[in-house]
């Protein structure tokens, strides 16, 4: 049977940290997407910043979640 533990988050860590990252890397995304489209006028540069910044922030924020959580010390065994 499996145990249902709590998922235990590294200090200063939210839930949806990951989201958070996924949203501002799709702004970030837009606005270097924007310029290069202003740039060569190719609109389809919008939809791919946007895409990819997303993709690039979540990526980013999971990475740093797991390097946080690698750096806590081991979970203590509860008693069975």
């Amino acid at each position: 049977m499996a145990k249902n533990q709590p998922s235990r988050l590294p200090p200063g860590r939210q839930p949806y940290d990951a989201l958070n990252g996924l949203r501002v890397g799709a702004f970030a995304g837009l606005a270097l997407g924007a310029v290069a489209a202003a740039v060569t006028r190719v609109a389809w540069f919008l939809l791919i910043g946007v895409v990819a910044g997303a993709v690039i922030g979540y990526l980013w924020e999971r990475r740093r979640i797991r390097e946080d959580f690698s750096s806590l010390p081991p979970r203590d065994e509860p008693d069975a």
